[in-house]
């Protein structure tokens, strides 16, 4: 890559206005949270923030980059997952980035690499990455079933704690390996300045706010850009496994080897471990698993991409048995339940809400006007119990309160469950952000004519919610805080009011509030409305 061309280009208004609109459209649709007020700002000024971001990128080696805010997100009934919201200049900068080195190196990538392939589909115009659920995991689901066919073992295994583990030195490395890029460029010095974040941490759990504190390991959790930065970093070990012949296929950090011997396919895995501990990472032992018959074979249920799991047929037969544990396409769930069927796992919890809200042969696998009190209980249970599931459940909850198509009575118990779990301050911040995202998101009817599921409410429970805005504001989560703000923008757009609000019970020292109110402000429909999707499939694409 000629670095100097490269630099010229990054600086352009062309692919800077290209970069923004990737960087609102994921964060929009794609992020487990945004600031609606920054992205409001954002859409409503990008020719302003283009035009300053070439006027900052005169000088790369000292672009400054600004805070960016840790939070929490439930991942497991037991663990979090650490998420870091890079503020949209920086993020729009990343893209440049990402878009420049995609242009040089995707037709390069390793055609089993799956994830976070640039999209080449006509949302190219306003989207980086190609879909999740019909793109790479569709493709990646396709190859294992043909590995299948000629094969007779498998072997499972990923990443330990892929993103947070890489080095910011090996990752440079890699990319100036890969690219032919100078490492005291000023494309690369840029990057390096990118990477070292300096982070607030909000803790949801014990209210505090530390930092900034410097981060130079690891990567962000969350957008396309971050996806891209790791297959570049894992393509010397991709083609590693190419040369050898392996029938090697990877999702991210998901890693699936085949192989007719056991003895081939421990040796692939052994040279695979060697690359990657090169590059100061490890697999996870607790999660590599061998079959090489149908009785081993059977213990290695198929799981989806971190967000939705799949059982097994247990009617195929022993000798097809091996297609029924690899991964399926999300449009092959077919599990159902009962209301005598518990959860016990959050593989459960993951199944139960993709029952409530997949389709079979274009059908609804349940008809919302056939959910009951009981579906209910269970998504408020894997809100309460199952964490790892939230993001789904809450929207189904919201669904199941607000739309007009569902049972009075099941309704009814949707809108008392989703105050109770509104109301209480034990509930992680994360949950109830969520519910209350959805209830207050602008969308817009057929007719054109914006309209929001807390409306769909009746008055007294409906003022009950806008009543809780203190509570949300005061809570130690900030995306709960902006998520209360917003409704009360919606409600009232005074900035006196705004502020007032804020000073009584915000917690003191909170940069995203300060920035959201130091912000003009849009209108409520341009602050939140996502896009024209259908919100039936609100929450089935699901990237990371």
């Amino acid at each position: 890559m000629d670095h100097i061309n490269a630099l010229r280009q990054l600086r352009s208004p062309e692919l800077l206005r290209l970069a923004l609109q990737y960087a609102i459209y994921d964060r929009r649709n794609l992020d487990y949270f945004f600031d609606p007020f920054e992205i409001a700002f954002a859409d409503a000024n990008r020719e302003s923030i283009v035009s300053e971001l070439v006027e900052e990128l005169e000088s790369p080696a000292t672009y400054l980059v600004r805070n960016a805010f840790i939070y929490y997100v439930p991942k497991t009934d037991l663990c979090d997952r650490r998420m870091t919201y890079l503020q949209i200049k920086d993020l729009t900068v990343r893209y440049a980035i990402a878009i420049l080195f995609s242009n040089a190196v995707e037709f390069e990538l390793h055609p089993s690499s799956f994830a976070n392939r640039r999209d080449a589909s006509v949302n190219s115009a306003f989207r980086f990455t190609e879909d999740f659920a019909t793109g790479g995991w569709s493709r990646f689901a396709s190859w294992q079933r043909i590995q299948c066919q000629g094969n007779s073992v498998l072997l499972r295994t990923d990443i330990s704690s892929f993103y947070d583990s890489i080095s910011h030195d090996y990752l440079i490395d890699s990319v100036c390996r890969v690219l032919n890029l100078p490492e005291n460029s000023q494309l690369v010095l840029l990057l390096r300045r990118l990477l070292s974040l300096r982070t607030i941490h909000y803790s949801s759990e014990t209210g505090m706010i530390e930092g900034p504190i410097d981060v130079r390991h690891g990567l962000p959790i969350g957008d396309g850009v971050e996806g891209f930065l790791a297959n570049i970093f894992l393509k010397e070990s991709d083609d590693a496994m190419s040369r050898l012949g392996a029938s090697y296929g990877r999702y991210n950090d998901d890693i699936r080897l085949f192989g007719n011997s056991r003895a081939d396919v421990l040796q692939h895995l052994r040279v695979l471990q060697e690359i990657l501990l090169a590059k100061g990472l490890n697999l996870n032992a607790s999660k590599t698993r061998i079959a090489e018959n149908s009785e081993s074979i059977e213990e290695l249920i198929s799981r989806a991409y971190l967000f939705y799991d799949y059982g097994g047929d247990e009617n195929h037969t022993a000798g097809v048995r091996i297609e029924t544990e690899i991964d399926r396409p999300m449009h092959e769930f077919d599990r159902r339940f009962e209301e005598a069927d518990g959860l016990e796992s959050d593989a459960d919890a993951r199944d139960f809400c993709k029952y409530l809200s997949s389709h079979s042969n274009g059908m609804p696998m349940l008809a919302r006007a056939n959910r009951q009190p009981w579906h209910v209980a269970r998504i408020v249970e894997i809100i309460e119990n199952w964490r790892g599931s939230t993001r789904h459940a809450c929207w189904l909850l919201v669904q199941t309160a607000s739309f007009s198509d569902i049972s009075i009575q099941t309704k009814d118990f949707a809108i008392r469950s989703l105050i109770q779990l509104l109301s209480s301050n034990s509930q992680n911040t994360y949950s109830r952000f969520r519910i209350v995202y959805h209830l207050n998101k602008q969308r817009l009817r057929n007719t054109n004519e914006p309209f929001r599921y807390v409306d769909q409410i009746p008055a007294e429970q409906r003022d009950t919610i806008i009543g809780l805005i203190p509570t949300f504001l005061g809570a130690s989560g900030f995306e709960l805080n902006l998520a209360g703000l917003q409704l009360a923008f919606s409600e009232d757009q005074s900035i006196v009011n705004l502020q007032n609000l804020a000073v009584a019970h915000s917690q003191s020292g909170c940069e995203p509030i300060r920035n959201a109110l130091g912000r003009p402000f849009e209108s409520p429909v341009s602050m939140n409305q996502i896009d024209d999707r259908d919100s039936e499939s609100e929450e089935n694409e699901l990237p990371y």
